[in-house]
């Protein structure tokens, strides 16, 4: 569910992933082309939750994901991409003596069909990709 082959080189997968990534609003924060690896995070801010922690003494004041892809080259024209998405929040509450208390929650994504959405947008990115450098 989490790995997929592209038979197309390594240096076109590598540079789709990072344009769909950034396509995506996601903020790059580490890549490394020798190793393969690519970092991304996004987040959400929740516009209400000054009124939501005032109203009831706790907000979730932000949605997070995290993005990691690991690109290898299996062979001039086969390249694999393992990648692994974590989904979370950033909640707020009112403690004792008026104290805020922040917590951050993050859990990996295990829905198939997520996995299988940004397969199939890398593989159209790459067919992007390729058709511009004919």
């Amino acid at each position: 569910m989490t790995t997929k082959q592209y038979e197309e080189n390594y240096d076109l997968v590598f540079s789709s992933a990072l344009s769909l990534i950034q396509s995506e609003g996601f903020l790059i924060t580490n890549t490394d082309k020798s190793t393969g690896l690519i970092n991304a995070n996004k987040q959400i801010d929740n516009k209400n939750a000054g009124w939501q922690m005032a109203l009831v003494g706790t907000a979730k004041e932000a949605s997070t994901a995290q993005l990691t892809f690991f690109i290898q080259q299996l062979n001039d024209h086969l390249t694999e991409v393992k990648m692994t998405i974590y989904e979370g929040s950033v909640t707020s509450s009112t403690g004792s003596w008026g104290i805020k208390n922040t917590s951050t929650k993050n859990n990996m994504v295990e829905d198939a069909e997520v996995y299988a959405t940004w397969f199939n947008n890398l593989g159209a990115e790459i067919g992007r990709r390729k058709a511009l450098l004919e």
